[in-house]
């Protein structure tokens, strides 16, 4: 029955399934439960699935309540899916997981019945708040143990301390110091805290859009994209690379895990790239930092742009315009960057009778693409994302009774709910605790001094203010969710930016790309770990030419800040346009400088010529494109100089079409 219920099952695949059990946390839970304990999960995520449904479109409970309901909801799950340790029972929940459970119905239930007493009271909290507050807190603590790693619990139990023992750190780090009800009162009495605006983005946006990309990942439209990805590129030069390249990007839009996406994707698109001649490291690589781009990839974003859009205030639909371009240039440069590997290791496509039917993929699957063109509307008339998700999942679970290939019956509908809410569990348990760091930040000033002394180092360069935010954003993102990271990222960089008078929107989406690109950052790359497992390849070897992939993401970035149009702020539409057009050619000549290939492997003296080229480029502008014309020409001529001058021998000559 668990097996059928989807209650044990992380990823369809089976090698996917257990390079995941191995690399996160989060699917480290419970395999086989006993039928009660079975039963009770099933029962218990349907609810929580149906609660959020409904509240979504027929009014939520005062905020307060909503994000105590949700949480309660997650840590109940949580101390039934997980065990305390690997020696811990495994077929049902311990004792001490009975305990805990009790223990967060009774601290969610007590703040959902005595939210309105305490505002009656003025905010004024009584000594059994604390006790709950106290509880709370620890429950919190305990649930990041368990599912998101030591990562982020360490960083939240270090900002909570730092609240409580500033007043004994020297120099411009010490504060005055908070009492151990003062800390409690801001973690658990406000929302600022544990209820803060990362649990309630997760209480309120991210699980919809969960459901829906659960949705859509059941209705085939996974299949959809990897069969029209495969048909139409499968018989290029190195064709099940670039097929990964487009169809990882495409799922990884809707799946909002890097990692996750890799064992999906993985387990189909690696294989393929092996079999045609890539090596295995490269063959995950590929996979590691395509997957890692459908966390940028508008219009889903991996839920990120929900966010970016609720710290900004400013319409959804901005946001996923906004990382348009940028999405195009990350994917074209890793694109490019696998067609010239293949041509210079001298790689061919599939055969012809290996590739899908197209035309029949389509047919049985081509409809259930309809819900993200009515999400996109829906947004861009400007409705708000609970209105759009909600009818967006409606009309998936219409659409797919059109054909039997698709049709989600309720046997199909409570497995779907089942891996959903169990999605659900690492992000918002990330969030809950991302709340602890924003609270400290808050409450002690810390991010006004970080920002002030970082500007201070940096001597008032940008640049260099710019490089010191990239590290923190990457080193916050090590092993942490993208979403974690991210809020936690910007509530730290964001004011340091907007000290050195940089926008919001330009500040924001610097930061999100790296908290995004932490999945590919040595040494702790998770996305690069997961492909390392299903290549067979070192993690270091996966890690390292995943980086090199997605070098292109972490030079845009820059260019965010000094030639916004990228990000659609510009003057005029030609401006955008040429944006795009120099910006396309600079990811073209990245990968020519990264891989050292064009028609000959190139000296190190030319790469460095194409690789300036390609951030000129990069950079919109008239004085930038007309130096990086410039150099492009010089290393086209020279790049033809030693090609007439040496001639083509096997690993010089390059490879056709």
């Amino acid at each position: 029955m668990a097996r059928e219920f989807g209650v044990t099952e992380c990823e369809p695949a089976t090698q996917g399934e257990a390079v995941l059990r191995k690399a996160t946390k989060e699917c480290s839970y419970r395999t086989e439960l006993a039928p009660f304990w079975t039963t009770a999960i099933i029962v218990l995520s349907c609810v929580f699935i149906l609660y959020h449904l409904i509240t979504s479109r027929f009014g939520m409970p005062p905020m307060f309540k909503h994000r105590a309901i949700h949480l309660g909801f997650i840590l109940c799950l949580v101390w039934m899916y997980y065990p305390a340790s690997k020696r811990s029972i495994q077929s049902r929940p311990s004792t001490v997981d009975m305990v805990l459970i009790a223990a967060s119905i009774a601290v969610c239930g007590y703040t959902v019945f005595n939210v309105d007493a305490f505002a009656l009271r003025g905010g004024v909290a009584l000594q059994r708040d604390y006790y709950f507050g106290a509880v709370a807190i620890l429950l919190v603590l305990e649930a990041c143990r368990r599912v998101a790693g030591k990562g982020l619990l360490i960083l939240a139990i270090v900002f909570l301390l730092y609240a409580l023992l500033g007043r004994h750190i020297p120099g411009v780090l010490s504060h005055r110091g908070y009492t151990i009800e003062r800390i409690i009162y801001q973690m658990y009495l406000t929302t600022e805290g544990i209820y803060g605006l990362p649990i309630g983005i997760a209480a309120t946006y991210l699980v919809l859009f969960i459901v829906f990309s659960s949705f859509l990942e059941k209705s085939g439209l996974g299949t959809l994209f990897n069969d029209v990805s495969l048909a139409l590129g499968g018989r290029l030069v190195g064709g099940p690379a670039k097929v990964a390249v487009i169809g990882s990007g495409l799922v990884g839009m809707i799946s909002g895990s890097a990692a996750t996406n890799v064992a999906t994707s993985g387990a189909f698109t690696i294989p393929l790239m092996k079999k045609i001649g890539y090596k295995p490291y490269f063959a995950g690589a590929i996979e590691a930092a395509a997957s890692t781009g459908g966390q940028i990839m508008p219009p889903i974003m991996g839920t990120g742009a929900f966010i970016m859009a609720e710290f900004l205030g400013v319409p959804y639909i901005s946001i996923a315009a906004a990382a348009i371009i940028p999405a195009v240039l990350y994917f074209a440069a890793v694109f490019f960057q696998v067609d010239l590997r293949a041509r210079k290791i001298g790689l061919k496509g599939m055969a012809k009778e290996d590739l899908p039917d197209v035309k029949k993929t389509v047919l049985r699957y081509g409809h259930m693409f309809l819900p993200i063109v009515i999400l996109v509307v829906l947004l861009m008339q400007h409705f708000t994302p609970l209105y759009a998700a909600f009818y967006s999942i409606l009309v998936t679970w219409i659409l797919s009774f059109l054909r039997k290939e698709t049709r989600m019956g309720v046997d199909k509908l409570i497995p779907l709910a089942v891996s959903s809410a169990r999605s659900c569990l690492s992000l918002s348990v990330a969030m809950a605790n991302a709340g602890f760091v924003v609270a400290v930040l808050s409450m002690t000033g810390i991010g006004i001094i970080l920002a002030d002394n970082i500007v201070a180092l940096s001597h008032g360069s940008l640049f260099v203010t710019l490089v010191l935010c990239m590290v923190v954003s990457i080193v916050l993102g090590m092993g942490l969710p993208t979403s974690a990271c991210y809020i936690i990222a910007a509530t730290i960089a964001v004011p340091i930016l907007h000290e050195m008078k940089v926008p919001g929107l330009q500040a924001h989406f610097f930061v999100f790309y790296f908290a995004c690109l932490s999945t590919v950052t040595p040494p702790v790359a998770l996305a690069s770990y997961v492909a390392a497992g299903m290549s067979g390849a070192g993690t270091n070897e996966v890690g390292w030419a995943a980086f090199k992939l997605a070098l292109a993401g972490f030079i845009v970035p820059f260019f965010f800040i000094y030639a916004p149009a990228i990000l659609l702020i510009a003057d005029s539409a030609a401006v955008i346009a040429w944006a795009a057009v120099s910006g396309l050619l600079g990811a073209a000549l990245l990968s020519v400088a990264v891989e050292g290939f064009l028609f000959i492997r190139l000296p190190w003296l030319l790469r460095i010529v194409f690789f300036a080229a390609a951030l000129s480029l990069i950079a919109p502008g008239l004085n930038s494109d007309l130096i990086g014309f410039g150099l492009t020409a010089t290393g086209l001529a020279g790049t033809l100089i030693l090609r007439k001058k040496y001639g083509g021998t096997r690993d010089n000559e390059p490879g056709t079409m």
